[in-house]
């Protein structure tokens, strides 16, 4: 027996390191990590697969179910978990001869059965296919890429229904307000609550592929954030994410500990129930919405009206009422101390109208905003003939700005459907297309016409 140990022990010396894995042998014989932190992430990660998958399906349930893990090193949560639920096959991918070596001599210390528990080496980022499977796990591999984006494909691929990401994080409060701000979330869709904070900051570093627990090759890594890796997940498909253990849990139950490292770490799920892209899906949902509600939403009559007349010389900034010159003031002076000042006080007064994110954009072209926002309040207000006329001198200005350009086109194609002038409308909505194909009202309004042409 102890020669026999005596050899067991050289096989396990030479095909170290043992970074990631706790496995007992028997006979007083265990394999594992021997830096305690990664030893409890090791182990604390363990159990919290087993309860995601409790969660999700039922014992009997996960004897019918195929499971990869997708960087499986030794191959610890593979063993872990093919022990616990007696999965139908199990996959462990890996890109390192040198840990498929370890995780093989597992396999066959155990006696795992070969037609249900295989081991390949395979590169995520690389080109093979990536083995489909029921349940897919990706421990400790995310922080080791140089491109997650293309990594998450291959993994939203290979999944058919749950993916587990555990990875360590960048913390959350590096995604401040002033990111955003630099960022500039202007897009249509950060209109709409839900993606107000759709956003989040990923890091990058240098990191050799000398060691068994490192990048495959030597490159630059990239860790990101929980709310980027959420971002990601959802961006290539995802149905449903959700954060099962965030950096600041991961850190009171598992780095609660002085060590010579300090540790964020994440568990995020992802449920695959639809081959459709329900992401891609949902930001067309909202773009169509946002651009619905801000050609139904206009400025009174009164506020927009005096602005009109201010910027197009018929009258004078002193004839403006209170909320007509703090809008002047915040936004062709915006630069200024004195439009900063007009700024804070109009959202005060106005910040929480329909119509204020409107005005906010009068800054970046005021006169052609203004006298479109002006046209539409009044479409709006049926006065159809001063509308018509706004719009028409609108579209003979020179380099006019192109939001204005296929929105008043639109707005045209609208007055004259209204005014039952049905192939004015079409022309004029064809127009708006040509100038902006993905423009949702427009592609929407063609129905429209050609019900009452047809």
């Amino acid at each position: 027996m102890i020669k026999k140990n005596a050899k067991i022990i050289e096989q396990i010396n030479l095909l170290g390191p043992w970074v990631h894995g706790f496995f007992n042998l028997g006979n007083g014989i265990i394999i594992q990590d021997k830096d305690e932190l990664q030893k409890k992430r090791l182990l604390s990660t363990k159990d919290a697969f087993i309860k995601i998958l409790e969660k999700y399906y039922s014992k009997k349930e996960l004897e019918n179910k195929t499971l990869c893990e997708i960087g499986c090193n030794a191959g610890y949560f593979l063993y872990e978990l093919f022990k616990k639920f007696n999965f139908k096959k199990t996959v462990g991918i890996e890109p390192r001869l040198t840990n498929l070596k370890k995780a093989r001599f597992i396999a066959k210390y155990f006696k795992l059965p070969q037609n249900r528990y295989l081991l390949k080496q395979m590169d995520v980022l690389g080109q093979p296919k990536i083995p489909k499977s029921d349940i897919v796990i990706v421990p400790g591999v995310i922080h080791h890429l140089d491109n997650h984006l293309k990594a998450l494909e291959k993994i939203y691929s290979s999944t058919n229904e749950l993916c587990i990401i555990e990875t360590i994080v960048l913390t959350e409060k590096l995604n401040t307000e002033e990111v955003a701000k630099q960022l500039e979330l202007k897009d249509l869709i950060y209109q709409d609550k839900k993606f107000q904070n759709q956003f989040g900051i990923v890091g990058m570093k240098l990191e050799s592929g000398n060691y068994d627990g490192s990048t495959i090759h030597s490159t630059i890594v990239c860790i990101p954030t929980t709310r980027a890796l959420i971002l990601m997940m959802k961006h290539v498909g995802f149905d449903r994410v959700e954060v099962f253990l965030s950096e600041k849990h991961s850190a009171k139950k598992i780095y609660n500990k002085k060590s010579y490292r300090k540790y964020h770490s994440a568990i995020v799920i992802g449920e695959k129930n639809t081959t459709q892209n329900f992401f891609q899906h949902q930001i067309v949902n909202i773009t169509e919405k946002v651009e619905h509600d801000l050609f139904q939403t206009y400025i009174p009559y009164k506020i927009i009206r005096s602005l009109y007349d201010v910027i197009t010389n018929v009258s004078s900034q002193k004839n403006l009422n209170e909320i007509s010159n703090l809008i002047y003031d915040s936004e062709v002076f915006f630069k200024t101390k004195k439009g900063e000042r007009s700024s804070k006080k109009l959202k005060k007064l106005i910040g929480n109208k329909k119509y204020y994110k409107i005005i906010q954009s009068f800054k970046h072209a005021p006169f052609e905003k203004i006298c479109f926002e002006y046209s539409k309040t009044c479409y709006h207000t049926k006065k159809f003939d001063e509308a018509e006329k706004v719009c028409k001198n609108l579209i003979q200005i020179m380099n006019l700005d192109w939001r204005v350009v296929y929105s008043t086109y639109f707005l045209l194609a609208k007055i004259n459907y209204d005014l039952k002038n049905f192939q004015k409308a079409k022309k004029y909505n064809l127009l708006s297309l040509k100038a902006y194909p993905n423009f949702s009202l427009s592609k929407k309004f063609v129905h429209d016409i050609e019900k009452i042409i047809n």
